[in-house]
């Protein structure tokens, strides 16, 4: 661990852009900061001796002496993502460069008791000894569920798809002997994908799983509105006064295109519908109304942000096959479009939600240095 005593006030500054950079040189960060060269070597230096960055090689000259390539250590430091669904879960561990050193997906019904807890945790040990991570190095465990969250992360405000109750947080961290903090799985997932994309465009990812939630994203960062449940897409209404949804209410998007209105014809098995939907004339049937809905859904989002947005959860990673028929169902009823490619397939196949809830620890290890 670096020695917060001897850090410089420009200690964070400097890390944070070859951070974001991938690679600097001395140079574009003194003029970047405009400080001097021997100011920014001595940084350097400590933040070398911290053991956060290296020398990475040297730049193509261009006429004089070779620039130095400065990046950032990936293994320097981890983060923990647990995401805990109704019948799963999933632990994945990354580093600064949000790779992933680890995932490992369970099938495990969850009970909000001590024995779950206990298990999770015996699991994550095993993994981190496994892989040889330091504990030292490890920033935090951040847990994502089908739960709304306050703005503390660790309270509840609402919970119907697994059966939870107040003082889940209190009874979670005498599990794990690192920091903890509990996070929304749509929320995550969304930020998993964000940090995945090149662009820092606003971005909509509306998770299709067996529960149907949303996030916002901007500039890498959750927008979460002023009650902390912004983006609860699957509670918008797209018929009135249609199917029921769990919420209480009728014709919520979630009673129309949740994963399990699809994967209920297989017996759960969501990939078997999908196997068969190719030959199978009724899947096609099913398939297509289910995608009716779906466009119907996305371009209201589309009219109301007018943002890219990115189809994820269970059914998201089954799309890629079928992205341009969803693209040209949504494109039929917006007015103002031609072009469906602001609709996009995730990255992010199974282990979003555990990602996105290990990178809050990343995020803010590198804004707090």
């Amino acid at each position: 661990m670096f020695d917060e005593m001897n850090k410089s006030k420009y200690f964070g500054d400097i890390y944070r852009i070859i951070y974001h950079e991938k690679q600097s040189s001395r140079q574009y960060i003194a003029t970047k900061l405009g400080l001097s060269l021997p100011t920014v070597t001595s940084v350097l230096s400590t933040l070398k001796e911290s053991g956060l960055i290296y020398n990475a090689g040297s730049f193509h000259s261009t006429g004089g002496r070779k620039a130095n390539k400065l990046s950032c250590i990936p293994n320097a430091r981890y983060s923990v993502g647990i995401d805990i669904t109704k019948n799963h879960l999933s632990i994945a561990i990354i580093n600064l460069n949000i790779e992933l050193i680890v995932q490992k997906r369970i099938r495990y019904r969850f009970i909000d008791s001590d024995e779950y807890y206990n298990y999770i945790s015996n699991e994550l040990e095993n993994l981190l000894n496994e892989y040889s991570i330091p504990r030292d190095k490890l920033l935090g465990v951040g847990i994502s569920m089908p739960v709304i969250f306050n703005s503390d992360n660790k309270s509840i405000f609402y919970a119907t798809v697994i059966q939870t109750f107040p003082g889940i947080y209190d009874r979670i961290r005498k599990y794990f002997p690192y920091p903890c903090l509990l996070f929304n799985d749509a929320n995550s997932a969304g930020l998993a994908e964000s940090w995945n994309s090149e662009s820092n465009q606003a971005m909509l990812y509306l998770s299709l799983s067996n529960s149907v939630g949303g996030s916002t994203i901007n500039s890498k960062g959750i927008s979460v509105g002023n009650n902390h449940r912004a983006s609860e897409f699957g509670h918008m209404c797209i018929i009135p006064n249609g199917k029921q949804c769990y919420c209480g209410q009728h014709g919520c998007l979630d009673a129309y295109c949740s994963a399990l209105i699809l994967s209920d014809f297989c017996d759960g098995n969501l990939k078997a519908f999908f196997d068969e939907l190719p030959t199978n004339v009724g899947y096609q049937r099913v398939f297509d109304d289910y995608l009716n809905y779906l466009a119907l859904a996305v371009n209201n989002l589309r009219v109301c942000y007018d943002h890219d947005i990115v189809i994820g959860g269970y059914v998201g990673a089954y799309m890629t096959d079928y992205i341009d028929t969803l693209r040209e169902k949504v494109i039929k009823l917006n007015p103002f479009e031609t072009n469906g490619d602001f609709i996009h397939v995730c990255h992010y196949k199974t282990e979003a939600s555990a990602v996105g809830a290990a990178i809050y620890f990343i995020d803010h290890f590198v804004k707090s240095l």
